[in-house]
């Protein structure tokens, strides 16, 4: 049988709990795929996503050794589809497939529901079925071995797993550079790599370059496959200046010009904004890593092609970006939008009749939500009063059974009694508690109720924060450090001349301790309050994150927790539907614009407005 195509592959991300939207199956197709894919159907959606992603990560292991297609039923029937699922839980269990820091307890749950899904198919036709419960750890250890044995392609492994840096703030980002692989070939594509790790570290969000990266990816793999008789690409012809001008002018002219075929649309004004201000980047970036890392030399004559720069100012929409001298490009990093078609006299108008009344807004908005959270918690001891405690294999009392109110106050009691505040409710748990009490209940209305720190609940009490307090980063906030390695309380300390908190910023490179308001203090205590069952959570389990200030309780309020990675993390919910409509009532259009860099520019702007000192403004950030 024929051996699928070296230059096709998965695009899969073996790394932790990520894989590409649009992934492409090439070893597992036809009835084959279609008859396990159709298992995920009956099981639990919070086991679907964890079963897909097994189902991903065994396509990808079964392209790696170069396994023969898997088309048909038949094919489940052989020794090698057998022999294939003891070596790909060898593969799951080895750090050589799966990133170091997949928890043993994930690799776990791969292993279980692909258990699952074989077994779910084995019911309606026969199949061989690698039993992994039976495998004790030594065998474990075996497979591990046996599979790390395995002389594996390296080309192969590069184009599956990516090309990953990290930048300033330890923010991870992976490289999309499979066409420029197939193209330019591994070496190039080594000190691409080795330049862009550089170019990352010089970069407190590598985001946008990262699209750059991915941009630059989709031309290469365009201009390959381009019928026009030219010169093809290598990297020996990124050395001539001539060739380099004209892929330039055709890398424009590709950018802009193939928007409407890429997406289907016409590009409208403000798209063509974007496409103007992403060609820049991609400018900057070629410099900056190409040209300065050798791999590639300048146009003829240092010329290279601009764009538009009409295309990056719109007369008649409020915009984020704009020219500056005919060069610099500008952010506007405000609460309060100004139109790009104001005057300076106009927009210096505005600032000084909005600005103060949305930073108030938002600020008296977080403070409603903070006192709602204390509120609520202060709730707990009242509902713990007047509800049952479930225990496993009962009821709660006839009285209260099938009562929504009665139910609710069993579970909060139950939580916080038994399980000391927070625990994960998966399928099997909440079918115990709804058969408990008789009634079905909202995770999230539970989560409210017991004053859980989800990322709704966090985000006020940052931005409040940040609100009184803008020498606080979202960086060095959302990364402060509550306790130490050695477990005592540093972060957050109470002295007679009153409370400190203590962060570290990335741009002074040192500590700095943060004097508190009494409110602030109260907010920091409260927080600490609201997070301690999570705290205790992780701290049990022997992770590191519980020694962070800020910690999120997962999904709706009974999930893994997690601390957030960087500042993108956290922005990511703001602009989440859920939190938008919650709050757009009380925030109106300022719920499209919150973000913590923004709260704290605003801050610092009022100081100057107030102070007409640029010092003050300094110092106050």
């Amino acid at each position: 049988m024929n051996q699928v195509s070296p230059n096709s592959f998965p695009q899969g991300i073996i790394a932790k709990g990520h894989t590409e939207k649009n992934f492409r199956f090439l070893v597992l197709s036809g009835s084959a795929l279609a008859l396990i894919q159709s298992q995920l159907a009956n099981l639990p959606p919070s086991q679907r996503r964890s079963a897909s992603r097994a189902l991903f990560y065994f396509e990808c292991f079964l392209w790696l050794i170069k396994h023969p297609p898997i088309t048909s039923i038949l094919d489940f029937r052989k020794n090698a589809f057998l022999s294939s699922q003891r070596l790909f839980y060898g593969a799951l269990y080895s750090t050589c497939f799966l990133a170091a820091e997949v928890k043993y307890s994930g690799r776990q749950r791969l292993v279980l529901y692909f258990f699952k899904l074989l077994a779910g198919l084995s019911k309606s036709a026969p199949i061989k079925i690698f039993v992994h419960s039976d495998l004790t750890n030594s065998q474990v250890r075996e497979c591990v071995t046996q599979f790390e044995s395995i002389r594996i392609d390296p080309v192969r492994v590069a184009k599956l797993t990516g090309w990953h840096v990290a930048d300033r703030n330890a923010g991870s980002f992976r490289l999309k550079m499979g066409a420029v692989f197939d193209v330019l070939g591994p070496d190039f594509t080594r000190d691409l790599h080795q330049e862009s790790q550089k170019h990352a570290l010089a970069h407190g969000h590598y985001g946008n370059y990262v699209n750059v990266v991915s941009r630059f990816d989709d031309f290469v793999c365009c201009y390959d496959d381009d019928p026009i008789d030219r010169q093809p690409l290598s990297p020996e012809v990124l050395q001539d200046p001539i060739f380099v001008y004209k892929l330039f002018w055709s890398f424009q002219r590709w950018h802009f010009e193939g928007y409407s075929e890429r997406s289907q649309t016409q590009p409208t004004e403000r798209v063509l904004a974007n496409l103007q201000r992403q060609w820049i980047r991609i400018i900057c970036w070629a410099k900056s890593v190409l040209v300065r890392g050798g791999l590639m030399c300048s146009p003829l004559g240092e010329v290279w092609p601009e764009g538009s720069k009409k295309l990056t100012r719109s007369l008649h929409e409020v915009g984020h970006h704009r020219y500056a001298d005919g060069k610099a490009l500008v952010s506007q990093k405000l609460l309060t939008q100004i139109p790009l078609s104001a005057t300076d006299k106009e927009a210096t108008e505005l600032l000084f009749k909005r600005i103060k009344g949305d930073f108030n807004q938002v600020v008296q908005w977080a403070r409603r939500q903070i006192d709602r959270i204390a509120h609520r918690l202060n709730a707990i001891d009242q509902a713990c009063d007047q509800g049952d405690l479930i225990t496993l294999g009962s009821r709660i009392s006839s009285r209260a059974y099938g009562q929504p109110g009665m139910a609710m106050n069993s579970l909060i009691r139950t939580v916080k009694e038994t399980h000391n505040g927070f625990t994960i409710i998966d399928h099997a748990m909440r079918g115990h508690l709804v058969s408990a009490t008789g009634s079905s209940f909202s995770t999230a209305e539970l989560a409210a109720n017991l004053a859980m720190p989800t990322k709704y609940a966090i985000a006020p009490i940052a931005i409040w924060l940040v609100a009184q307090h803008p020498v606080l980063t979202d960086a060095s906030l959302l990364a402060c450090e509550l306790f130490d390695r050695n477990g005592k309380r540093t972060g957050f300390v109470r002295t007679d001349s009153g409370s400190v908190l203590v962060v570290k910023k990335n741009r002074k490179g040192k500590q700095q301790e943060v004097a508190l308001s009494g409110d602030a203090a109260s907010v920091i205590e409260l927080l600490i309050q609201i997070t301690a069952p999570v705290r205790s959570y992780l701290k049990e389990k022997g992770d590191d994150a519980w020694r962070r200030l800020f910690i999120v309780a997962g999904g709706q309020g009974f999930q893994e927790p997690y601390t957030f990675t960087s500042q993108t993390s956290f922005a990511k919910t703001l602009r989440q539907k859920a939190f938008v409509q919650a709050h757009s009532a009380e925030l109106g259009d300022l719920v499209t614009v919150l973000s913590l860099a923004r709260i704290r520019a605003t801050a610092g702007v009022l100081v100057y407005l107030k102070s007409l000192s640029i010092e003050k403004m300094a110092e106050s950030l």
